[in-house]
């Protein structure tokens, strides 16, 4: 390696920027498909918000990335204890906000779950509390639509645990082989069990983690890539990483506006992702390679966007449906107050319970008895 270190605190700050710009992508997306807004541009670079769904693709690539890189630092620095600390970043990484913005979301924005039978409510709690509500239709959009992606990122962190001995020895490319075969075998499945069941019942069958393992191997192959390679940042190296992600991003949105029924065709459902994968991949490679001060000032606006940008995903969706409660006509406005609620909401949240709950999964205490755990289950 030329410029990285193998340090469990190092933070990648541009990839900050492009968690912000992921999190803006579906904040968006979902404004305009909540709202109905018919007049926003179907033509130019606005487009890409009206796919901005793929922002939740670039967060799996990044998780990929970043999740393999605090594997393998963890692994120097800890040795056989890696496991214990790793699932302890991990879970309070992630759970203490989610499960915050789930209580929120069923006493303030749909309090109509609580009236349900006790049955469905226990099985809601259940599988929300432990991460498989994305496994059902009756749960998987119940509590926060968001957080079917939740359930996704989880199991995933739960497969490097469990598969790593191969994921550390595997090469890049085998990486994207093994991955991708999988995703795609599992989705082409999909499609023809499903396909005549209609576009929502086969989105959620390929929505699981064996549909996603595409994006998240080629975001663990650039991670395993630059750690083999360096941090290249000269002019020919980083021109090269611009044109493929420029490419693949300009062929996949075009492909995408294009195709009249996405989900009508075996090939847009089978390996459609791959390009999304590849993209955000190369960009990724290239946005680390650059000087975090490229953006001047802006920098870091966009840093701290991206910081909270977990906030920003978890928020936006109760936010969308208070406002529309107050009957905000669609358009600009609805977008500016949506995103303002969100962020600061974001904010708040992110220093009132992420940073006290992450410093606490960093806790030797902590680590110890997540240990425990994962030696009863033999994962350790």
């Amino acid at each position: 390696m030329s410029d990285l270190r193998v340090d469990s605190n190092i933070r990648f700050s541009n990839l900050d920027k492009l968690r912000a710009f992921a999190a803006i992508s579906v904040v968006v997306y979902h404004v305009i498909e909540h709202t109905g807004w018919s007049s926003f541009p179907v033509t130019g670079p606005n487009l890409w918000w009206r796919t901005g769904w793929l922002g939740v693709d670039l967060f799996f690539v990044i998780s990929g990335f970043v999740i393999y890189f605090s594997a393998f630092s963890l692994g120097k620095s800890y040795g056989s204890a890696w496991k214990s600390v790793y699932a302890s970043h991990r879970f309070f990484r992630i759970a203490p906000l989610y499960f915050f913005t789930c209580i929120i979301f069923v006493f303030l924005i749909q309090p109509q779950i609580l009236f349900t039978p006790v049955s469905n409510i226990s099985f809601q709690f259940i599988s929300h509390l432990l991460f498989f509500h994305n496994f059902f239709p009756s749960t998987q959009g119940a509590i926060n639509g968001v957080n079917w992606s939740i359930g996704v990122e989880m199991q995933f962190y739960l497969l490097i645990l469990i598969f790593w001995d191969w994921i550390k020895r595997a090469s890049p490319l085998k990486i994207l082989l093994v991955f991708s075969a999988i995703a795609c075998m599992w989705k082409i499945a999909a499609f023809y069990m499903l396909h005549s069941a209609g576009a929502h019942k086969l989105w959620f069958a390929t929505a699981q983690l064996p549909g996603s393992l595409d994006v998240f191997g080629f975001g663990i192959a650039a991670c395993k890539w630059v750690l083999a390679k360096g941090n290249r940042n000269d002019l020919a190296h980083l021109g090269i990483k611009a044109l493929i992600a420029i490419s693949a991003g300009f062929i996949m949105i075009k492909l995408l506006w294009m195709t009249p029924n996405y989900w009508g065709s075996v090939y847009y459902v089978g390996f459609f992702r791959i390009l999304t994968g590849l993209s955000a991949a190369a960009l990724i490679i290239f946005l680390i390679a650059l000087p975090n001060t490229t953006l001047g000032w802006f920098s870091g606006i966009i840093d701290y966007l991206g910081k909270i940008s977990y906030g920003i995903y978890l928020w936006h969706l109760p936010i969308i449906l208070s406002l529309k409660n107050l009957n905000i006509n669609a358009g600009l406005i609805f977008l500016l107050a949506t995103l303002a609620c969100t962020v600061i909401l974001a904010s708040v949240t992110y220093h009132l319970i992420e940073k006290s709950w992450i410093q606490q999964g960093k806790s030797d205490l902590m680590c110890s008895k997540i240990g425990a755990i994962l030696k009863s289950i033999k994962l350790n």
